[in-house]
């Protein structure tokens, strides 16, 4: 499927915010620059919550229609500085899941503040030194060169990499887990206005899930999510040999720790096949996604229906992706093992089609097997005599 302008500058706008865990303040910003529009501040209530989880509520359902959540992280590994030594190299921690090995000789970008809401400041540039490895409560933390000039303490630090790009339909960039779900959430609220769609939809952006689902899991205890929603998770997980990139979306049934709730998961397939069979450029996915964990699995926990879609992603927290095959284009590199993060963007564009069509119809959803059961009970009492018959019993005999 083909990505509309606008929803592409949404993609890209925001896999180029540097973020890391609870460092989140410059996605946010654009997310409020994005927001901010007459049209969208109108039809979309903004709150955040105690975490600093952003909620954007779409109300448009009947009086007791049931709300549908879709869930995305603010976040991505990154550095934050902590300090500068009077040789002038620059203490930083790095938080979030990249193998120790990758750091070698790759590249840093420093982005202090500018003091221009809406701006991203200018990059400093820099390189790692010496990485010592996390220990149980201890951060991994990370020495860098010096770069010429005094740096704050707080900044965000990224792997330095390029701009958004995009070469023969694969989308690169700094970081599109999971700002690229970010992305598409704001995208289906976006298709939600256009189609005037009756139902209530609340999205919600969470916190520092690269170090422990930090915000989801505020969101989940402490019920800031209503109990009666059901939640799906947007990610972007590792691709694998049954989940291909430029083959659709992936509907996730699963993460390493858990499998989701069946009936919704079943739901979004139905609805993903019923777009599949009207708009043959349609595709999708349906895989268990084991690379890891989601927040989906936090809030199952706490007891939520919940389901999952997914973008099948390369370079992984932007660890280059080995062995390189060479079968795609050259992804943009910081180091021997640092690579821009790519998601296809044919599945992005079905992505946002079919989670809007998935909140258009979630009116009429009812949890539960129900309608299987029904299904089954419709599909004996057609074929049972047949059954008796081939089996030599009589319908008197049962």
């Amino acid at each position: 499927m083909k990505l509309r302008d606008e929803f592409y500058q949404i993609l890209s706008v925001l896999c180029d915010t540097p973020t890391a865990p609870f460092r989140e303040h410059l996605v946010t910003a654009a997310i409020r620059q994005w927001h901010s529009t007459a049209r969208r501040s109108k039809a979309l209530r903004w709150r955040e919550d105690v975490a600093g989880n952003i909620h954007l509520d779409y109300r448009a359902g009947p009086k007791g229609t049931r709300t549908l959540v879709l869930e995305a992280h603010l976040d991505h590994p990154g550095f934050i500085v902590t300090g500068r030594a009077r040789d002038g190299t620059i203490n930083t921690i790095f938080r979030g899941g990249v193998k120790p090995s990758c750091f070698i000789d790759a590249s840093v970008a420093l982005w202090p503040a500018n003091g221009i809401a809406g701006e991203l400041p200018q990059p400093v540039l820099t390189k790692v030194l010496q990485v010592t490895p996390a220990k149980k409560t201890h951060p991994m933390r990370v020495l860098l060169a010096p770069c010429g000039m005094k740096i704050p303490k707080g900044t965000i630090g990224t792997w330095n990499l390029p701009n958004a790009g995009e070469i023969d339909g694969l989308f690169m960039a700094r970081a599109c887990d999971d700002l690229a779900g970010v992305a598409a959430c704001l995208c289906v609220l976006e298709r939600l206005l256009e189609l005037k769609a009756k139902c209530n939809v609340t999205v919600l952006l969470t916190r520092a899930e690269e170090v422990g689902f930090a915000g989801a899991i505020v969101a989940a205890q402490q019920r800031l999510i209503p109990r009666n929603c059901a939640i799906i998770g947007l990610e972007t997980s590792r691709a694998t040999a049954q989940a291909i990139q430029g083959a659709g979306p992936v509907i996730r049934v699963g993460d390493r720790t858990s499998t989701f709730s069946p009936a919704l998961t079943r739901f979004m397939a139905m609805t993903a096949g019923g777009l599949a069979d009207e708009d043959s450029e349609f595709r999708y996915q349906r895989a268990l996604m084991d690379g890891g964990t989601c927040d989906s699995t936090v809030f199952h926990a706490f007891g939520y229906e919940t389901g999952a879609v997914c973008l099948a992603l390369g370079n992984y927290h932007n660890m280059l992706d080995t062995p390189a095959t060479g079968a795609g284009p050259a992804c943009p590199t910081a180091g021997p093992l640092i690579a821009c993060e790519t998601i296809h963007l044919a599945d992005f564009a079905a992505e946002i089609e079919l989670l809007a069509q998935i909140c258009v119809k979630f009116p009429q959803y009812k949890p539960g097997m129900e309608d299987l059961k029904k299904r089954f009970a419709n599909l004996h009492e057609r074929e049972h005599k047949a059954l008796l018959y081939e089996t030599g019993q009589t319908e008197k005999s049962v």
